[in-house]
């Protein structure tokens, strides 16, 4: 069999990373500088039945959620700064700003050291429960920056039903 197609990216890293990226089951590998093509091409030769795998879950998955960027930006200009006023109080932090942004892995992002948010748009098309949990989980960034046991004490004190918020996002397809 041939060496499967794929995108390669060098960057500095340690070692070979592989993803099968959805909707299409696109191959991309991540590699260090100094690591030979060929090298590289064996790699994901020895991974064909993992990646071949990982596209059958692909073609499993429910197709990504259609938005309209519009009307999920306005939602969230609308609910979020009264959601960040509450729940700074409650935590006791202060983040300095928060944007919107498609993201394609994730619902949200926050740099402690700029103390500001990231919230991805889909969240304007979510229920409300969904969008609180997202920015109360951010938030709690601003006291724990991994998400280890103090982390998750933040989050089961102000939202003890965090778990059943994040299986809600789980279950949305986010690519």
């Amino acid at each position: 069999m041939s060496t499967a197609n794929y995108v390669l990216t060098r960057r500095k890293m340690k070692s070979i990373r592989l993803r099968v990226v959805p909707p299409a089951g696109e191959i991309k590998v991540s590699a260090p500088p100094g690591v030979p093509k060929h090298f590289i091409d064996q790699f994901v030769q020895e991974k064909s039945d993992w990646i071949e795998r990982q596209r059958s879950q692909i073609k499993l998955m429910d197709p990504p959620l259609e938005i309209d960027a519009k009307a999920c930006k306005e939602r969230l200009e609308q609910r979020v700064p009264e959601l960040l006023e509450y729940w700074q109080a409650r935590l006791g932090v202060k983040c300095t700003g928060w944007r919107t942004r498609k993201m394609k892995s994730r619902w949200g992002s926050c740099n402690i050291n700029t103390r500001r948010i990231n919230l991805n748009l889909v969240l304007g098309a979510l229920d409300d429960l969904l969008l609180e949990y997202v920015v109360v989980h951010e938030l709690v960034h601003l006291h724990e920056r991994y998400h280890n046991k103090r982390f998750y004490a933040w989050l089961e004190q102000m939202l003890p039903d965090w778990r059943e918020r994040e299986a809600g996002l789980r279950a949305v397809p986010l690519y």
